[in-house]
C-alpha cells in the first residue's frame, strides 16, 4: 500500500481503505486488539474476524498472527468455546440462489436458559446468498403459525417473500408454516418450490457463532441472553463471512 504522513501518523492507503500504521509497541497493539475484540458490537469474534475488524482501521506486520495469539489467550473465549457438533453425512447440494433473500434457511436454537420474558429459543433466518442473518427470541414450543409471524416480521417486512425456505424441520411443519405465511401476505399457496426438508449447513454454522456470542455477551448471567440478540445479529452481519469473502452488510447494501 501507499504510505503518507498525516498529523504525525503514518497512514497506509490500500484501495479505498486508510489504515493507521501502528508502531512496534506490543502493549499498544494488544490494547487495539482488546478494544476491537471485546467491543460490545463485535461479540468476541474468532481469529480471522478479529484480524479483519482491526484491518479496517489499523495495520502492522504479522497482524493476523497477533490476532490469533490474542484470541487464543482470551479467557472468556476459551471458557465459552462451544463444542462443535458432529457432521450429518453428505447432503444434496442446494442450488445457489440468484438474488439476495430469494432463498432463506431457517432453524431454531433451543434449550437456552429461560429469560424473564419466558424465551428459551431463537429463530435464526439466514439469506443463503449473502449470509445475512435475522434472529428473533421465541419459545421451544413455537408453532408453525407463530414461526410464520416471526418470519413475516423479521424477513418479509424488510426483504419481501422468498421463493423458497430451507429447513430441516419436518415437512409437515414447513408446509403449515408456508401456508400461514401465504395467508399473512395474501398469497396463493404454491408448495412446489416452498421448501427443502434439509439444512445446507448454513444455519448450523450461524447457530454455533450465535451461541458463542450470546455466552460471551451474557457472561455470568446467562438468563439475560435475549437482551444481547440485537448486538449479536449486528456483529454477525458486520463481520466478513468466510464463504463469501465479504460482510453480509456489504453484500446487501454496498457499504
Amino acid at each position: 500500500g501507499h504510505l503518507s504522513m498525516q498529523n504525525g501518523l503514518w497512514i497506509r492507503k490500500e484501495g479505498s481503505t486508510s489504515q493507521i500504521v501502528v508502531p512496534n509497541d506490543d502493549s499498544l497493539r494488544r490494547d487495539i486488539l482488546s478494544r476491537i475484540h471485546e467491543d460490545p458490537l463485535a461479540g468476541h469474534p474468532g481469529c480471522t474476524r478479529t484480524a479483519e475488524l482491526v484491518r479496517r482501521s489499523f495495520w502492522w506486520p504479522r497482524l493476523a498472527k497477533d490476532a490469533e495469539n490474542f484470541v487464543q489467550t482470551c479467557d472468556l473465549c476459551q471458557r465459552n468455546k462451544a463444542m462443535s457438533g458432529k457432521g450429518h453425512g453428505l447432503l444434496q447440494p442446494l442450488p445457489v440462489p440468484e438474488a439476495p433473500w430469494e432463498s432463506v434457511s431457517m432453524d431454531f436454537v433451543v434449550a437456552l436458559p429461560k429469560t424473564e420474558g419466558g424465551y428459551d429459543a431463537v429463530l435464526v433466518m439466514v439469506d443463503r446468498l449473502t449470509k445475512m442473518v435475522h434472529v428473533a427470541p421465541t419459545m421451544s414450543s413455537c408453532t408453525a403459525e407463530q414461526t410464520a409471524r416471526l418470519f413475516f416480521d423479521n424477513v418479509v417486512r424488510l426483504h419481501g417473500v422468498p421463493k423458497n425456505v430451507v429447513s430441516d424441520r419436518g415437512g409437515q411443519f414447513v408446509s403449515k408454516f408456508w401456508e400461514a405465511l401465504c395467508k399473512l401476505v395474501g398469497m396463493r399457496v404454491n408448495l412446489s418450490t416452498a421448501y427443502h426438508p434439509q439444512s445446507d449447513g448454513q444455519t448450523e454454522r450461524t447457530n454455533r457463532t450465535l451461541g458463542d456470542m450470546l455466552r460471551n455477551f451474557a457472561g455470568r448471567t446467562p438468563s439475560v441472553w435475549d437482551t444481547y440478540l440485537t448486538a449479536a445479529e449486528f456483529a454477525i452481519n458486520n463481520a466478513v463471512n468466510r464463504s463469501t469473502g465479504q460482510s453480509p452488510f456489504f453484500l446487501n447494501y454496498g457499504y
